[in-house]
């Protein structure tokens, strides 16, 4: 398959995912704490899954870079619990844009990947469109209120990706993910050693029930498969391109939910009026366009 094949379901998966984090913590776990242990003990089964199916490299020192690297996600996603907890999960995903800002520059400084001019101007491009995708008339008061969280979360989601390029060129993406989830599982059981966040997390378990546990697994098995589609699109292409894709969550975040109003209209309501229609005409054109003159 082609690269940006994987680059285009990596985002789609995420923003599946997107929909059910915010469920989750704003209504069932409630906390960082207990949102984030529950979903590494998940994302660790998943690992031992992947570990049982192929043999993952143990390569010195690359395997503790990719351990090391799987804190990044973990501590960005205290910012990012943050940001869900204050405003909508469609506005917090508009914010995304600022991850392949970041990683445009971070790949010219630590891995020397310049691209081609039209290259930049369709990475803009597809920005733009999912920009425009993710518009409110009230977002000014969203960017003001969560971008103090989604400012480091980019960041830090941005040198992951950069890390995980570099390991890329000397493992295959299957160890990469093996040892990223294990290296946040590890994340995640330091904090379990305080016995008041221990204590709090089984109570928030036994409190939510097997249901939302069950939810929980599917809504993680989404983001598992969204992680691995970027690796391998990592493994094909440079950085910012496949970073360029993933910005594309904010468009798959807002058709999940136009979809979910016209069927459920009573559950959840989308704005579909003419401007509204207009501005994601318009974004899917530029995001067409964009695509073109990256590939």
């Amino acid at each position: 398959m082609e690269w940006y094949i994987f680059a285009l379901l990596a985002p789609a998966f995420w923003a599946m995912n997107n929909v059910f984090m915010k469920y989750l913590i704003t209504n069932k776990f409630k906390s960082y704490y207990s949102t984030i242990a529950t979903v590494s003990f998940i994302d660790a089964a998943f690992a031992v899954i992947v570990g049982l199916w192929i043999n993952v490299e143990v390569s010195f020192p690359y395997t503790g870079v990719a351990l090391l690297a799987g804190l990044l996600p973990f501590t960005a996603f205290w910012f990012y619990s943050k940001a869900i907890l204050t405003e909508e999960v469609s506005r917090v995903a508009t914010l995304f844009q600022l991850i392949p800002l970041f990683v445009a520059l971070l790949s010219v400084v630590f891995l020397n990947e310049i691209l081609e001019v039209q290259q930049y101007i369709g990475i803009g491009l597809v920005i733009l469109a999912a920009t425009l995708v993710s518009y409110r008339k009230s977002l000014g008061r969203t960017f003001s209120g969560v971008l103090k969280f989604m400012t480091p979360f980019a960041l830090l989601i941005a040198a992951y990706t950069i890390i995980d390029k570099y390991l890329l060129g000397f493992m295959e993406f299957w160890s990469v993910f093996f040892w990223n989830v294990n290296g946040t599982f590890c994340g995640t059981l330091l904090l379990l050693f305080s016995s008041n966040l221990r204590r709090k997390w089984k109570t928030t378990i036994l409190a939510v029930g097997k249901r939302v546990v069950l939810t929980t697994v599917v809504g993680e098995g989404l983001y598992v498969t969204g992680t691995v589609c970027s690796l391998v699109a990592l493994s094909l292409i440079e950085a910012p391109l496949a970073s360029s894709f993933f910005a594309l969550q904010p468009f798959y975040v807002f058709f999940y939910v136009l979809c979910l109003s016209l069927l459920f209209p009573r559950i959840l309501k989308e704005e579909i009026g003419r401007t509204a229609l207009a501005l994601k005409v318009s974004a899917i054109v530029l995001m067409l366009v964009g695509t073109l003159l990256i590939v």
